[in-house]
């Protein structure tokens, strides 16, 4: 049986998404709760998942050859992604709306997999392989939006980004941050054209000792996810941007002739936010970066925390925009 959602998207809007694994379907349906209009069941199809979108018009791109396994031909984009244990083949049909159409081939070590995994774990990469970077390629295809890895949250009037690689505290901050009257539009994915930026309201995966009990939408003996509340924002224009790192001493120190270029690099030590924009290489390829496309309005910090005083550096932070 194949189950549909119906999701509306900022900026894209109406995406349909249909999957064939009960286990993925679950999963898909908490981590988009947000966005989901409606859902039911659809006629069967024979590729794992199916993406379409009817709202992104305009969408051509010239027959070519853009590497040894990419090429482009009448308005369709072919690529596979394959590991040791899977391949993946994504089939991207452009005319009056978007279809991406997902092929999933297990062999033997997908299943000696399986049974080391969990059952999240297992759901959590396919959700990212076969419906997550799809909807995120849209994006790309859209307007060249690229992945960042951070937090984005309103405070005050004020719009701000907490980035960092993995473990310095994001998300910890920015629930100190949301205590204290600030409000999460999302957590670890962001979108990024250069000039605004996209969030997409999604559950923060938290470990069990963190002390937030409020918007828990799923726990399990590892981890626990949190939702907060869904935004009405498309997207945003960012004041500042502040880099985490963890050190021995509390700082707020501003950046000057920031290279953006080196921030891209930057974030792909996150392995999620790598994949990521790999996955999208074709469109960003496609596409090109616009000259001037970036924004040198915003302001940079660099924002060192000691591992022990997260609420000390929330004040800081508040007291730091003049809230």
């Amino acid at each position: 049986m194949v189950r549909k959602i119906e999701c509306d998207f900022p900026k894209i809007g109406k995406v349909y998404i249909y999957i064939k694994d009960k286990n993925l379907y679950e999963f898909t349906l908490r981590q988009f709760k947000n966005y989901i209009l409606n859902t039911g069941k659809s006629d069967d199809l024979k590729d794992f998942t199916v993406i379409q979108t009817y709202n992104m018009k305009n969408i051509f791109f010239d027959e070519k050859i853009l590497g040894r396994e990419l090429k482009i031909e009448k308005n369709k984009i072919k690529f596979v992604k394959k590991n040791k244990t899977q391949k993946m083949e994504y089939v991207y049909k452009f005319d009056k709306k978007i279809t991406i159409n997902v092929n999933f081939k297990k062999n033997i070590l997908y299943f000696i997999k399986k049974l080391i995994k969990s059952n999240y774990s297992m759901s959590h990469i396919l959700f990212y392989q076969s419906v997550l970077y799809p909807v995120f390629s849209l994006y790309a295809v859209m307007d060249n939006y690229f992945l960042v890895h951070g937090s984005l949250l309103k405070v005050d009037e004020s719009y701000i980004v907490l980035t960092g690689l993995d473990g310095v505290g994001k998300s910890s901050l920015s629930n100190e941050l949301v205590k204290k009257g600030a409000e999460i539009l999302a957590d670890n994915f962001l979108l990024f054209n250069g000039r605004r930026f996209i969030g997409l309201n999604m559950p923060i995966r938290l470990d069990l000792q963190n002390d937030t009990n409020n918007n828990v939408i799923y726990k399990d003996n590892n981890l626990k996810e949190i939702l907060y509340p869904k935004n009405e924002i498309s997207e945003v224009k960012v004041n500042k941007v502040y880099f985490l790192s963890i050190s021995k001493d509390l700082n707020i120190k501003k950046l000057k002739g920031f290279n953006h270029y080196n921030w891209c690099l930057i974030n792909n030590g996150a392995g999620e936010i790598l994949d990521g924009n790999l996955f999208n290489l074709p469109f960003y390829y496609e596409n090109m970066l616009r000259e001037n496309n970036f924004d040198n309005d915003m302001e940079y910090y660099m924002f060192s925390i000691p591992k022990d005083k997260i609420k000390k550096a929330a004040e800081e932070l508040i007291c730091q925009l003049n809230i």
